[in-house]
Parts: structure tokens; sequence; C-alpha cells
């Protein structure tokens, strides 16, 4: 395996009919579980896995994510979904992804991930975590910054979190917040594509919390929030294509 290789870890995967919407097209949320799957993926052919980080109490946690879309798979496209670590920002370890179909980039982006106790919460900062991953700092994305989001400000929504919604961290799984905002949008205004996606994570959403959802929206983009009482909870801006 060459140095390239090494640095970036990828999967190929037929896009099956139900991760498209009623524009048949790939859904966000579904973008967002693509990028998780194989952020993971490298992590455990790294031999740092979920269980493996677990038990010695340490686990990965999305905190913000920001994706271009060049160009919207479709179902039964033939994908390859690659991502590689690149840096790190604060407390975040940061992480590009690209998915392509026939070799043309079709979705880009950027992450950052923090590191957590799984028990307290704790943030662990990237210098006290005791492994190193390689990095790949020379490859940009299109993708907007991982940067603060404004956030709406009509409540238009509200959804109490269930079973369903939680992942094995026992919190929101973080791609179902990008349904949790598009559900929170008119049928004209759901079918804009998208060129700009992003969201941050603020706070963890449990089982029974009620978020509120808080919308602006402009002819460039739409702004959508998601509240747990007065504690912001995620927030999110779509890009719209002109």
């Amino acid at each position: 395996m060459g140095m390239e290789e090494a640095l970036v870890t990828s999967r190929e995967m037929i896009l099956p009919f139900y991760d498209c919407d009623f524009c048949k097209r790939i859904r966000i949320s579904s973008v967002l579980k693509l990028t998780a799957e194989i952020a993971g993926h490298d992590y455990t052919v790294k031999g740092l896995g979920h269980q493996f980080l677990w038990d010695r109490g340490y686990v990965f946690l999305l905190s913000r994510i920001s994706v271009k879309i060049h160009e919207y798979p479709t179902e039964q496209d033939k994908l390859t979904v690659s991502t590689w670590e690149c840096g790190k920002r604060g407390a975040m370890f940061m992480r590009g992804y690209e998915i392509l179909r026939d070799g043309r980039v079709m979705i880009d982006g950027e992450s950052g991930w923090i590191v957590v106790n799984p028990e307290t919460r704790r943030i662990i900062k990237p210098n006290q975590f005791p492994w190193q991953m390689p990095q790949k700092l020379d490859h940009p994305v299109g993708s907007l910054p991982v940067d603060k989001i404004s956030h709406g400000e009509e409540p238009v929504a509200v959804h109490k979190v269930q079973l369903c919604d939680l992942d094995e961290n026992d919190h929101v799984y973080n791609g179902f917040y990008a349904d949790f905002a598009m559900n929170a949008m008119d049928r004209e205004e759901f079918r804009r594509d998208v060129d700009n996606f992003r969201i941050n994570y603020v706070s963890e959403a449990k089982l029974g919390d009620e978020i509120v959802l808080k919308k602006t929206t402009t002819d460039e983009k739409t702004l959508i929030t998601g509240f747990v009482g007065e504690k912001c909870c995620f927030e999110t801006e779509f890009v719209w294509k002109k």
C-alpha cells in the first residue's frame, strides 16, 4: 500500500432507493450517514474502532459538518465514498470527504469531530488523545467552512425525540437532524436543490426532549435551528443553487 492509499479510506456502494427523497435525489440525511459511516470505518481499519475506544473511555462525536453538492447522486448510482483526517482545529479532529460517481466528484466536504469520555461527556483535547492518525493536509474541498451558523427565528415545528431516533451513544443519531430540519420546510422549499449544507451539533438531544424548530428563509438560503427549552441543540444552513 502506497502512502496516498494509507491516508485515504474508500468504499464503493450502490445508492439504494430508500436513501433518496421524493425528488429522486440523495437525501441530505443519507449524505450525513455515508460520511459518518466511512469516518467510523477509517478509524476501525486503523485499529481504533468504536468498541475499542469505548472500552478505554473514548468516543468520537460529530461536532459539525459542511458539504458541497456539485451534483446529486440518484438511485442505483455506483458511488465511491472516501475520507481522510486532515488536521486539528481547537478541540476538533478535522476530516475531509468525497463522494464520486464514475471518477467525478458529486459531493465533497469537511467535518470536525470531538472526542469525549462516554460516561462523563467530558471533552478530551486532541493532544490528550493517545493515538495518532495519518494526516492528509493538501486536499481542499468545495464546501463552506465549518463555522458558527446564524439562527432561524420563527418557530415552525416541534419534534419530540422517540426511541427510533437514538443511536448506540443513547442520543439522537447525527443524520436524523437533517430530516428534522427538512421536515420543517413546505413542499416547494423542500424541492429546491441544495448547493451547500452545513450543520453544527451544539448540544445532545435525548429521549423525550421536544426540539422546537425555528426557521428563517431568504432567496439565497434557509436557516433552521433546533432548541430544547432555551438551549440550542443544533443549527443548520441550506444554501440554495441558483
